[in-house]
């Protein structure tokens, strides 16, 4: 087994390199609902301004999505205002990142799931860039981030959680 250390990495001029250039994380620790089917933004972005135009971004998720009465709550990765990060389209099925059905029963569900998305973007400018999360629910339902579709007031269960992302500027 061979062991390589170092102390600084440089190129053949003698710089420094450098292959992670910033983060940015930004955690949500309050609740936010979307009613009914259509995606819409539930308050977690962030925002980032790549140092060159040849950097990729990498974008990791953490966020807990619910639903009322356990139905079907999805959510979708968004740069500016155009999805990316989606399945592809099959018949009238919604596109997304990732997808929590519950229970389907018609009592207000308890359960919440954790939503995780990774995901290497190559946006090719040096412009400020904003990514964020959007959630859709089933027909006339709700779709909740950071509580349960519940949210009774009790010790036990019902939790109140936090979310976060995380845009790392990568050189490439």
């Amino acid at each position: 087994m061979s062991t390589l250390k170092v102390n600084i990495l440089e190129d053949v001029s003698g710089s420094k390199l450098t292959f992670i250039k910033q983060v940015i994380q930004v955690i949500k620790t309050d609740t936010a609902s979307v009613t009914g089917g259509t995606f819409a933004d539930v308050g977690l972005s962030a925002t980032i301004q790549p140092s060159s135009s040849s950097s990729k971004v990498l974008i990791l998720v953490q966020a807990n999505i619910s639903s009322s009465d356990g139905y079907s709550a999805k959510a979708r990765l968004m740069k500016g205002n155009g999805e990316i990060y989606v399945g592809d389209a099959a018949g009238s099925r919604p596109r997304a990142t990732a997808e929590s059905t519950g229970t389907y029963s018609t009592a207000l569900a308890a359960n919440a799931s954790q939503v995780n998305m990774i995901f290497l973007d190559s946006p090719g400018t040096n412009q400020s860039l904003q990514y964020k999360i959007q959630y859709a629910a089933y027909g006339s339902q709700v779709a909740y981030i950071n509580r349960s579709g519940q949210d009774s007031n009790n010790t036990g269960y019902d939790a109140r959680t936090a979310s976060s992302i995380t845009l790392i500027e990568v050189a490439a």
